[in-house]
């Protein structure tokens, strides 16, 4: 720097100096020197040129501290506006429609694509499933009774996506040590279409999903919310089923009433997991339960599994991203 401003001509060096903002310099004995600087007529010295990068050196650093996860704090503002945007559009659906969107990701991968094969593997993020430590997740593999999943019926819920593993390059990778897959072996495979995006869609859409939406039944794996249930503030005893909010759900077909035009995604995890928003139903059959034994929605979380507000406090600076 210093170079380049031996290299000026005296006009464009005063120019230089007269252009610097004093009040962005948070030293008083800077701010004098330059000051002065700017009321010299004559040439500058080369301890005054010293001076100068040095101002412009302590401009620069504040300029950096300002900007500081500057780009995580818009993800996390973003990421606010489209749990909101989900929470609106999937209560704004089943207000005009009479039923809840379909079709959602089950967060699942089978032999044949559809819930009936023995043990689907579970395919969701290091942060909401650890099969090793269940503690450490905020979600589990479970099943639904014949009970809950008439709530689910009886509000639209029917069919969702699960991965083909027959598909070429579409089974899951283990990772350990917590056992948690990665989506497929070839997500960061160059030399296909596939995307963690469209992951849960047909090959045909550059996903693994099967063609066929499978059915849900009673027994059926679901992935099942096992975080304090305050977090969501969902009655005491209830059980939340989770499922991906990922393209195919009806909510988001340009057909529908009421339907929503983009899937939002969720960019706060590694590039071989699962990028899309989570659904959060309270299927608790009991009638005299506050959901009257209909499925309800109850909150809507991130792939991290954290909730509105916690995702505000990334926003807000009082919890880490």
């Amino acid at each position: 720097m210093l170079t380049k401003l031996l290299a000026m001509t005296k006009a464009e060096l005063k120019s230089k100096i007269q252009s610097i903002d004093e009040s962005a310099i948070k030293g008083r004995a800077l701010r004098r020197q330059l000051a002065g600087m700017k009321k010299k007529e004559g040439g500058f010295t080369l301890l005054e040129l010293l001076v100068v990068v040095a101002i412009l050196a302590a401009i620069a650093g504040t300029a950096t501290i300002m900007l500081h996860d500057t780009d995580k704090k818009a993800f996390a503002a973003a990421h606010v506006a489209m749990m909101d945007e989900l929470s609106k559009g999937i209560l704004t659906f089943k207000q005009i429609n009479g039923t809840y969107p379909n079709n959602w990701d089950s967060l699942m991968a089978s032999a044949d694509g559809t819930l009936t094969a023995a043990a689907p593997t579970v395919l969701l993020n290091s942060a909401l499933y650890d099969a090793a430590t269940p503690a450490n997740g905020a979600i589990i593999n479970g099943t639904i009774t014949a009970a809950e999943l008439a709530t689910l019926t009886e509000v639209g819920i029917t069919t969702v996506r699960v991965i083909d593993n027959s598909i070429a390059g579409c089974a899951p990778t283990i990772t350990a040590p917590s056992t948690t897959p990665a989506i497929v072996n070839t997500i960061k495979d160059k030399t296909n279409d596939i995307t963690v995006q469209n992951i849960f869609r047909t090959a045909a859409a550059n996903g693994c999903g099967a063609v066929l939406n499978a059915a849900l039944a009673a027994t059926t794996p679901v992935m099942v919310w096992q975080g304090d249930l305050t977090r969501v503030n969902a009655p005491a005893g209830s059980k939340l089923v989770a499922f991906g909010i990922g393209p195919d759900t009806t909510l988001f077909q340009s057909t529908q009433y009421g339907g929503l035009t983009n899937t939002p995604i969720y960019r706060h995890v590694a590039a071989t997991e699962y990028n899309r928003f989570v659904a959060l139903f309270n299927v608790t059959s009991d009638p005299t339960s506050p959901t009257n034994g209909k499925a309800t929605l109850q909150a809507i979380v991130d792939g991290a599994g954290d909730t509105k507000d916690e995702e505000l406090g990334e926003f807000d600076n009082v919890r880490p991203t």
